[in-house]
């Protein structure tokens, strides 16, 4: 057997360099590694150990470094590995991927090439979930506030600052050529189960069905919806009236007036905006 692990010294709040360094005296099997530098830096690493010859590329970090590894192994032979490292690590969640890092390096030794689709939006792939409305607008917010405390807590802090000054917009979803039309809070497309670090919104999406999940909460008051979003962690809010999934493989979704789109977690722009599945792109170690 022979990796190449690509590591993000900075994921996890620098945790991750602190667990591979924990984890390199117990790797028994030949292989190299590089540590990032800086954003991008990761797809540019995985790139080059391709083409040095290496079958197996190992993620160790978070969502964001597993997703710009994943630029550069899609549609190829090579197959991905995942130690998780990062603050949410919501991608193995939904693959069975160990969240102990000791025991997913033993996936790497033992597990099986499993072949899963990717979330794509023009020349990109994204592994979790996309959207626009209320969960990139507080997406957003929490990436630009200073963070005195723990994810969780200044999640909904900035939730409620937002929710404030926010309302239901209408929104026009195209689904494989088909129209609907509603009044939301947000509108989810999901590839994977988690996003926000566990919470599950589309608990139902499977990452090799060939299908995206769009997820949508319909409008409601904000006292019913601050009600409602607990229970995303657990997935019982799929049985909640306002909330609706439809499947397909191309979406288009579009705000009136626009909303915030994220992708993974980070803000990509502002709707309108089109994804699509790309159906066995990826092959991963698990």
């Amino acid at each position: 057997m022979k990796a190449f692990f690509v590591v993000n010294p900075t994921a996890g709040k620098k945790r991750a360099l602190k667990i591979w360094n924990h984890l390199k005296p117990l790797i028994d099997f030949h292989y190299e590694f590089a540590l990032t530098e800086g954003p991008g830096n990761a797809t540019e690493i995985a790139r080059q150990a391709l083409r040095a010859g290496y079958e197996k590329i190992v993620a160790v970090g978070g969502d964001g470094t597993v997703r710009e590894v994943v630029q550069a192994l899609s549609h190829r032979k090579a197959s991905l590995g995942v130690i998780p490292a990062g603050t949410g690590n919501d991608f193995v969640r939904s693959v069975g991927i160990p969240s102990d890092p000791k025991k997913a390096l033993e996936v790497l030794k033992s597990g099986k090439v499993r072949c899963i689709d990717l979330l794509r939006a023009g020349d990109s792939f994204f592994i979790n979930v996309a959207g626009a409305g209320l969960d990139a607008e507080v997406a957003d917010a929490v990436n630009k506030s200073a963070r005195f405390f723990n994810g969780t807590v200044t999640y909904v802090v900035q939730l409620i600052k937002v929710l404030a000054a926010s309302t239901p917009r209408h929104v026009t979803i195209e689904i494989d050529g088909k129209t609907v039309k509603r009044r939301a809070w947000l509108v989810s497309v999901g590839n994977a189960r988690y996003y926000g670090g566990g919470m599950m919104i589309c608990p139902d999406a499977l990452v090799d069905d060939g299908f995206l999940d769009v997820c949508i909460v319909n409008e409601i008051s904000k006292v019913e919806l601050l009600r409602f979003l607990p229970s995303v962690f657990s997935g019982k809010h799929k049985n909640h009236p306002a909330y609706e999934v439809l499947r397909g493989k191309k979406v288009k979704i579009k705000f009136n007036p626009p909303a915030k789109v994220h992708v993974d977690g980070d803000i990509t722009g502002i709707t309108p905006v089109e994804f699509s599945i790309e159906p066995g792109a990826l092959k991963l170690l698990t």
